[in-house]
């Protein structure tokens, strides 16, 4: 029996890894990849796997099935440089192709297969938004993606904190980071309504000359500091969540792929929105005509507009059948929308083209600088001038 008046919190996470994390290293290289057919044949079709490892020397294994047409002499050649190039910026390193063990299993498909201007697979792609959060996004997702990007910085700038971020918090360096790392966020809701951020848990892998004492304390301030910043500028009010940084100690060696031998398909949840709904596959590296990516742009794009015009939170679920134009819509808004729910769908289909073909031509999906961009992001959602991110 439910008491009257009692009401019901959620809670959500989110984990972020940083770039030099296996898992989102061989993400980026295969939206590069990804680009790279493109550039080829816009028209093309892939579905690309990147696994590393680590064998005296970085190896890389890139294998998946892509348009006939694409396997041109000299592809090998163009993705080992592509990939070392990405490899080198993460790591700040200086290594050559032949610095590297290369690995292309690919297997061919019709090249008539990639003029299905239909939805190329099933599948139910969900994503979200709110009213009142930076980027109109969950705040355990912008939290973890975000602190991701602050550590990341300070560890290419050399250990140098932000201009504003160090006047805020009175550290100027933090130097010793390394690539590896992950943040994960934890954020308590009372229906579409933050109650507080429980928990942020950061890994980060440093130089043995950066004390992990000295770490916790200066990222710890650091932290503080943006987190009071952030309430500030957005009236909210985390509760001051709990900090653990490094719990498990030192972190100086065994960090990428020397440590873990990855796959951007290991963790599909990092892609999308997983604790709120269905977790389709990972984005990474597939064509546009597959739902998983394509549909969830356009689910977080709508979500986006209904909380700019009837709602504080709208959940939106498209439902895809391969070979097909026909999309299913479901809309919830935790109550928070000025319309009924139906009216919110059926505003959803006259007013926003749903098809796969529509949606690759709405967002520019064939368009190789839009893999580029996500890939400078390391996200696909936290890039505000993304195209499904905005208004």
């Amino acid at each position: 029996m439910c008491r009257s008046g009692m009401t019901e919190k959620i809670l959500h996470a989110f984990e972020a890894g940083r770039r030099g994390k296996p898992d989102e290293l061989e993400t980026g290289i295969a939206n590069l990849i990804s680009a790279h057919f493109l550039t080829i044949n816009p028209l093309s079709r892939f579905d690309v796997r990147v696994t590393g490892s680590y064998q005296d020397r970085p190896s890389i294994r890139v294998s998946g099935e892509i348009t006939d047409t694409l396997l041109h002499e000299g592809l090998q050649t163009d993705l080992s440089r592509v990939i070392s190039d990405q490899y080198n910026k993460i790591h700040k390193t200086t290594l050559a192709p032949q610095d590297f063990n290369f690995t292309f299993a690919f297997k061919p498909q019709a090249a008539p297969l990639a003029h299905n201007t239909a939805a190329g697979d099933s599948g139910t792609a969900i994503a979200v938004a709110y009213k009142h959060t930076p980027y109109h996004l969950p705040w355990e997702r912008f939290l973890a993606v975000n602190i991701r990007d602050i550590i990341d910085a300070i560890y290419q700038q050399d250990g140098q904190v932000p201009a504003g971020l160090a006047a805020d918090c009175g550290i100027t360096h933090l130097q010793g980071l390394r690539a590896d790392g992950k943040i994960a966020a934890h954020a308590l809701y009372d229906g579409a309504n933050l109650d507080s951020i429980r928990s942020l848990t950061i890994a980060v892998e440093h130089e043995p000359t950066l004390p992990v004492a000295e770490l916790r304390d200066k990222l710890t301030v650091i932290l503080r500091a943006h987190l009071s910043t952030l309430e500030k500028t957005f009236g909210a009010d985390f509760h001051h969540p709990t900090i653990e940084i490094n719990t498990l100690g030192d972190w100086n060696d065994g960090g990428g792929w020397q440590g873990d031998e990855g796959s951007r398909e290991a963790k599909p949840y990092r892609d999308a929105f997983a604790t709120y709904g269905v977790l389709e596959d990972s984005f990474s590296g597939e064509d546009p005509t597959k739902p998983s990516a394509t549909g969830t742009f356009l689910a977080r794009h709508i979500a986006v507009q209904l909380v700019n015009r009837f709602a504080d939170f709208a959940r939106v679920a498209l439902i895809y059948t391969i070979g097909s134009d026909d999309v299913g819509v479901h809309v919830s808004t935790n109550n928070t929308a000025t319309l009924p729910q139906h009216q919110l769908e059926e505003w959803v289909k006259q007013h926003i083209p749903l098809s796969i073909h529509d949606t690759i031509t709405r967002f520019k999906l064939r368009d190789t600088d839009t893999y580029k961009q996500i890939v400078r992001a390391s996200d696909y959602f936290h890039d505000p001038t993304l195209p499904w991110n905005t208004v």
